[in-house]
């Protein structure tokens, strides 16, 4: 009988009576183990709202072959832990993951960022969107009062001057040809009770934010009540949102003729108006149509204006001409659908927390693609904090929402995120969430109802001219300085 010796399978069989445990077998393990403690940590401060098939997303995805600890759940939490945090970059989200595998026993990884960057742009786009749509619906599974009112608006956001991002998204006009950072134009579509960012569309080129309402549609569903900018105010898109059972609130736009005297009034400063089908399909940049898609349209629109005189330091008009289908005066009073188009302008406050507090203003990422997964990763990260600020509402009671702090909330969140992970057991964890909660309860901001300034910059901010030529005549000039 052969010896057994490590060169024979029953060598430690033989020995210790059962087969090793090899490092792979071990690194999985802990790679499980990795993944268990981010789920963990994301259900204990999300609960309500992460799906509970995220902890099966790994076996439907397949067996990582070769280990990393970089795994699809590791890599969202980490992402998602980088667009929370105020500093925002990768060395920081690559030192959390450092302070995971601390925590378990594995071998830190490299310092450098580049495997971190490789697992984000691996990140599955159906795995970002999933989320993404699932913790909207629960947000709108929440109690609410009455109808949805949704408000919508248009922003541009800008990234890295690289030649991926350059070759695919504009600039601003302002500027002359590669003398400019490259900007994305996205039409955010929001909840009004609750803040939840619903559905964004962006665009490559200068589409006008009235293109992209279109691809909105798809993000309504009946019932709706959709707020909106005269922008948006055309004959097309009022007569597509009311087909899908869509009422809509807007300003008269500048260009259309009210009719006041073929409508019929029935109110102080409120009157039923018909509209006609214009005659042409609109033609040009912002407004092409297809005639087979004009002649489709109903052959007339049966609305309601309303005639709101402001009296608001900010306003730019002291009269607004406001158009909707609620043509029921007494189930929606004048005063009612005044009160909600001047609740538009909660939409630039979003925007404000999004860019200030989440600093989406400008995007990291170099990459196209990368791109458009920060922004699904700042989607999914404001709902989860707006998701915060409504749980302490409901905790506290409090009748007026709205009115807690965006910014507060992420400081708290901050602060208490570590303090809870590292609770023993799972119910300190959620007694520590609790006072999280009425910490976030406690920070209420006065309301801000509207733009109480010009829109005009009070200072320059830097001393520097903008450029006239692209960067690389700029070194090349200063290669030939160098070399005469």
């Amino acid at each position: 009988m052969a010896a057994h010796t490590k060169f024979f399978p029953a060598f430690h069989r033989h020995l210790f009576g059962r087969p090793p445990v090899g490092k792979a077998r071990q690194l999985e393990r802990k790679t499980r183990e990795a993944d268990q403690l981010c789920l963990t940590q994301l259900h204990t401060l999300f609960a309500e709202v992460m799906p509970p098939w995220l902890s099966c997303y790994k076996a439907a995805q397949g067996a990582n072959s070769r280990h990393r600890i970089y795994t699809p759940l590791v890599t969202f939490w980490a992402f998602l832990s980088q667009t929370l945090d105020a500093d925002g970059s990768c060395r920081r989200a690559v030192t959390r993951v450092q302070t995971l595998c601390s925590a378990l026993g594995l071998e830190l990884p490299d310092e450098d960022t580049g495997a971190y960057c490789t697992a984000r742009a691996r990140l599955p786009m159906k795995l970002l969107l999933r989320l993404h749509s699932h913790i909207t619906q629960r947000l709108g599974a929440l109690p609410h009062e009455g109808r949805r009112v949704l408000v919508m608006d248009g922003t541009s956001i800008r990234m890295p001057d690289s030649k991926a991002n350059a070759a695919l998204y504009m600039q601003a006009p302002q500027q002359k040809p590669g003398c400019g950072f490259p900007l994305m134009p996205v039409l955010g579509l929001f909840d009004l009770s609750s803040g939840t960012w619903i559905g964004a569309v962006k665009s490559k080129g200068r589409a006008h934010d009235a293109l992209l309402a279109w691809r909105m549609l798809r993000h309504l569903r009946e019932g709706d009540i959709l707020i909106a900018d005269r922008a948006f105010g055309s004959y097309a898109f009022i007569a597509a949102c009311k087909a899908r059972g869509v009422d809509v609130v807007m300003r008269l736009h500048q260009g259309r003729d009210p009719q006041v005297e073929k409508g019929r009034r029935i109110g102080d400063n409120d009157w039923h108006v018909t509209w006609s089908r214009p005659l042409k399909a609109p033609q040009g940049r912002y407004r092409a149509m297809h005639k087979a898609m004009h002649d489709a349209l109903p052959a007339t629109l049966d609305l309601r204006l309303v005639k709101v005189l402001t009296d608001r330091p900010g306003f730019r008009t002291q009269e607004l001409q406001i158009v909707t289908t609620l043509r029921d005066m007494h189930a929606h009073s004048a005063a009612q659908i005044a009160a909600w188009y001047q609740q538009r302008w909660q939409v630039e406050l979003y925007f404000d927390d999004i860019k200030t507090s989440l600093h989406m203003h400008a995007f990291r990422c170099k990459s196209p693609h990368m791109v458009v997964r920060e922004l699904l990763m700042h989607m999914i990260a404001h709902n989860l904090v707006r998701h915060l600020m409504m749980s302490a509402e409901t905790m506290r009671d409090l009748h007026a929402r709205g009115t807690l702090s965006f910014k507060g909330t992420m400081d708290r969140l901050d602060q208490w995120q570590w303090a809870i992970w590292s609770a023993p057991n799972s119910k300190q964890a959620r007694q520590r969430r609790e006072a999280l909660l009425q910490t976030i309860a406690d920070d209420e901001v006065p309301p801000r109802p509207g733009r109480n300034e010009p829109r005009v910059c009070k200072d320059r901010q830097n001393k520097y001219t903008f450029m006239t030529k692209p960067r690389h005549l700029y070194n090349l000039e200063d290669n030939l300085a160098h070399a005469s």
